[in-house]
């Protein structure tokens, strides 16, 4: 029996089973320990960082501990539980991803501003306002209703993996911009990146002028596939060479044959996947 209630405080899968000192528990477990171990090792010579550290740790779970210790309020005020599947529906899902971007933002620049790169840690929190932002306020894109199509339950706009690809395509565009020291691709290369983590977060627009459907998982895999694929490609013809390793435009014999190789065994692989997606929805 205390096993059970003590994996139910550990793990609370139905938060509305918790009773709130069962909440302030689990609260608890996860930030007294920490704090006392941040607190042992500040008395070490430049130990208070993890002092620093447990406060963003803190600032970064606020969210989730805050929809824990008001859920009954929050469920009043959204709706929270999905009447077409297990979990939380895409509305109020959507709102607690983008909730979590403020406190990586502020992680981002103060983990930076102690290592001497702030720029580069505005750089990375860049990237996350496009897709919180998107994921807050877009309540027409990504909720249950994307999901019903006639009788059938589909994915639907799934706010997760939209966001994450977002936030992938910014962190990768952007850090490789802050590299590069030709001011002119630098600027091509951020604004790429900025239309495409636009892109990544509109598949209601996409799905107008695509031939397949975005909603099922089928599409939804095609899509995100397609937009990382096409959006490395575009990065390795703006900067001139691979997209790992962003140097100077590279226009020799043997450059060119190796960027031919490199995007025709992409488009190869691409061409495959398309056709397997077609063929699942067959």
């Amino acid at each position: 029996m205390v096993n059970s209630r003590l994996l139910k405080i550990l793990f609370p899968i139905d938060i509305k089973s918790l009773t709130i000192r069962e909440r302030i528990y689990h609260i608890l477990i996860f930030t007294v320990p920490l704090l006392l171990f941040a607190i042992v090792m500040a008395t070490t010579p430049s130990g208070w960082f993890t002092i620093v550290l447990w406060a963003l740790y803190v600032v970064l779970f606020a969210p989730w501990w805050y929809c824990m210790l008001t859920y009954e309020k929050l469920e009043k005020k959204y709706k929270l539980d999905s009447d077409i599947r297990f979990g939380n529906t895409y509305e109020f899902f959507s709102k607690f991803l983008a909730s979590f971007a403020p406190g990586i933002m502020l992680a981002a620049i103060t983990i930076s501003y102690i290592m001497d790169e702030v720029f580069l840690g505005f750089v990375i929190s860049f990237a996350f306002i496009i897709p919180s932002l998107a994921l807050y306020f877009r309540d027409d894109v990504f909720n249950d209703e994307s999901c019903i199509e006639g009788d059938d339950i589909i994915l639907g706009y799934t706010p997760a993996w939209y966001g994450l690809l977002s936030v992938a395509i910014g962190l990768f565009g952007y850090i490789n911009a802050f590299k590069l020291n030709n001011p002119t691709l630098a600027i091509s290369l951020i604004i790429v990146t900025l239309i495409f983590q636009i892109l990544a977060i509109a598949p209601d627009k996409l799905n107008k002028v695509l031939f397949f459907e975005v909603r099922r998982i089928s599409g939804c895999l095609l899509l995100l596939f397609s937009l990382g694929a096409i959006f490395l490609l575009i990065c390795s013809m703006i900067t001139g060479h691979s997209v790992i390793n962003l140097n100077n435009i590279d226009l020799s014999f043997e450059g060119i044959v190796r960027k031919a190789l490199t995007w025709g065994t992409g488009i190869i692989i691409a061409i495959l996947f398309i056709r397997k997606i077609k063929s699942m929805n067959k």
